[in-house]
């Protein structure tokens, strides 16, 4: 049966968290890293109601210029269009594996991902992706050593909850939760950002 386009785009999520555990299988086995995986899927690379986020994220951005210091807000807005980036490639992505019908009834093969997205193209823009996914892991994880945290937040959930953007905190507290239990996360980004880069050159070289 034909599957609608969203329903391939999350496909293509499920598809490439599954790529991820692959990829950093050793990675993942170190305390506390074992959770990045379910962190960016349900909050990074399919983030919950993406509709309402796409409405009042911006919205947001703009009163949180005047109550939050200009390096959060840069980081928050650096979020904003990571999803926003992530979607757009996630679209593209799926429409490839539509048009190809390259889905079964489970989901997408990650095979098939990887000669879909290389399908796409758009390098550059993923190469923007995997800084900025970098770029959020170490902002969480600067969050999560702040001593109060708890009050750098609490201007931050009221602006959110005035303008309906309590996803985006959910995701924030979600994102210091996870890395507060890590002791250092910098070696893991490094990794990841060297191994996604490889993956990408990889990707370039591959005959569609």
């Amino acid at each position: 049966m034909a599957k609608d386009l969203e329903t391939i785009k999350t496909f293509v999520v499920l598809a490439t968290i599954e790529r991820l555990k692959l990829t950093y299988a050793d990675q993942l086995m170190i305390k506390g890293y074992d959770a990045i995986p379910d962190f960016l899927q349900y909050h990074l690379y399919c983030p919950p109601n993406k509709a309402e986020r796409d409405i009042v994220l911006e919205r947001l951005y703009e009163k949180l210029k005047t109550i939050a210091g200009k390096a959060m807000t840069d980081n928050i807005h650096q979020l904003i269009l990571l999803n926003n980036l992530t979607d757009s490639l996630d679209t593209d992505t799926a429409m490839v594996i539509q048009d190809s019908n390259s889905y079964s009834e489970n989901g997408v093969a990650i095979e098939d991902l990887i000669i879909a997205i290389s399908k796409v193209g758009r390098f550059e823009e993923r190469r923007q992706q995997i800084q900025m996914v970098g770029d959020a892991l170490n902002f969480f994880y600067s969050l999560s050593k702040l001593p109060l945290i708890k009050l750098v937040m609490a201007p931050i959930k009221v602006a959110a909850s005035m303008v309906g953007a309590t996803s985006l905190t959910q995701t924030m507290e979600a994102g210091y939760i996870l890395t507060s239990n890590i002791k250092d996360l910098s070696p893991f980004i490094k990794i990841f950002l060297e191994r996604e880069a490889r993956n990408i050159d990889d990707l370039g070289k591959i005959n569609v």
